[in-house]
């Protein structure tokens, strides 16, 4: 199992998926070809779905006895960036650490889902198995999105539960964080440096911004923690404006990004937006502002009675319960009506220069993965 593992992330790592929408690489076509010739080669029929220009997913189904009961397996075939990066597409091992981009987020289990699928085709499961590898996870989960909208729609009924098999140190993931991303531009008037008077500073005023930026955030840390996901968080991310050291600024712009919890309200978040909003028209002057969401991807939290979690801490017992700091694609799966929790292997710098997955976790996910897929019954008929 050691060398198959390596041999296959081997050719994973040596295809650049790197993001096209967020770091400028070519995607995942090529990856999600190699994707689907391997699923082919093993008698399945798998569907490339473009879902973007750069980007493509790759799903198949490995019928089961039981045809009315499946289970959802999911992993991503983007990465981010190569910067700073020595040879990144190059599987390297020093002892049980295999270095190179996307090992450890998430070619690693890409790989498992592979000899999963392998073992599964020559093994008919009880159940059925949907493997999902989809596109763009790391920037908007355009792959996801397709995934929830357009595909898992033809499925009655929809799987029992879904494994994301992300990251986790081989706990179990049973909630995440959401994101919410935020702007205000400043509207003023341009004006020589020597002339203050005609101009409206549209920098000034992001003071307020900022403040009140901090007030918030403040209040987030002295709000009830949540057990495993700690305390609701904001930071602000990009400040620019202005011209020339000369001229007085006419525009301006904030960006923030708020990380949520599950049972935060909508209502919560926009009166947030309308304090920042707020605090900038306070700030002396004839200046304008105005303020919107950009994006937001909601947090998740599986129900602890869901049938997948008991059948994941069956097959894992020495996993614990985690709340994940990260988004996931697993929170869109959730939300379309799928319970479904996280869990892969241990490593190192994910979007780091420093990359790994450790080999012997990943076989440990391998077995613990075949073991929950044959633990589900067969009716009698």
């Amino acid at each position: 199992m050691k060398n198959r593992i390596i041999s296959l992330l081997s050719e994973l790592v040596k295809i650049n998926s790197v993001n096209a929408t967020l770091s400028g690489g070519p995607g995942e076509k090529e990856i999600s070809g190699f994707v689907a010739r391997y699923l082919a080669k093993l008698g399945l029929d798998p569907e490339i779905q473009p879902t973007a220009p750069d980007n493509t997913n790759v799903v198949a189904i490995i019928p089961g006895i039981n045809r009315k009961d499946s289970i959802l397996l999911n992993g991503h075939l983007d990465t981010v960036s190569v910067e700073s990066m020595d040879a990144p597409f190059s599987l390297r091992q020093e002892g049980d650490k295999l270095y190179g981009r996307g090992t450890y987020d998430m070619k690693g289990s890409i790989a498992i889902m592979l000899l999963l699928a392998e073992y599964f085709t020559r093994h008919t499961p009880p159940i059925c198995i949907l493997l999902t590898f989809v596109a763009d996870e790391e920037d908007r989960s355009a792959g996801m999105e397709y995934i929830v909208k357009k595909w898992l729609p033809e499925f009655s009924p929809f799987p029992s539960g879904g494994i994301f098999l992300e990251p986790t140190e081989l706990e179990i993931g049973v909630s995440h964080k959401g994101f919410a991303w935020y702007e205000i531009e400043v509207i003023g008037k341009a004006a020589h440096g020597s002339r203050p008077s005609e101009g409206v500073d549209a920098i000034l005023p992001l003071r307020s911004a900022l403040e009140e930026l901090n007030n918030i955030h403040s209040e987030l840390l002295n709000t009830e923690a949540d057990p495993l996901l700690g305390h609701a968080t904001l930071h602000a991310s990009i400040i620019d404006g202005g011209t020339d050291l000369s001229v007085i600024p006419s525009r301006s712009r904030l960006q923030w990004e708020r990380r949520t919890l599950p049972g935060e309200s909508q209502n919560l978040l926009n009166l947030e937006l309308e304090r920042v909003i707020q605090a900038v028209k306070s700030f002396p002057g004839n200046h304008d502002v105005k303020g919107r969401e950009i994006f937001v991807r909601p947090p998740y939290e599986i129900s602890k009675e869901a049938k997948i979690l008991t059948c994941l801490q069956n097959a894992s017992p020495q996993s614990k319960l985690v709340g994940l700091s990260f988004w996931s694609d697993s929170a869109l799966c959730g939300k379309a009506g799928i319970p479904s929790v996280l869990f892969g292997p241990i490593g190192h710098g994910a979007h780091a220069a420093d990359e790994w997955v450790s080999l012997k976790s990943l076989i440990s996910v391998y077995e613990i993965m075949r073991k929950l897929i044959l633990s589900f019954e067969v009716p009698v008929r």
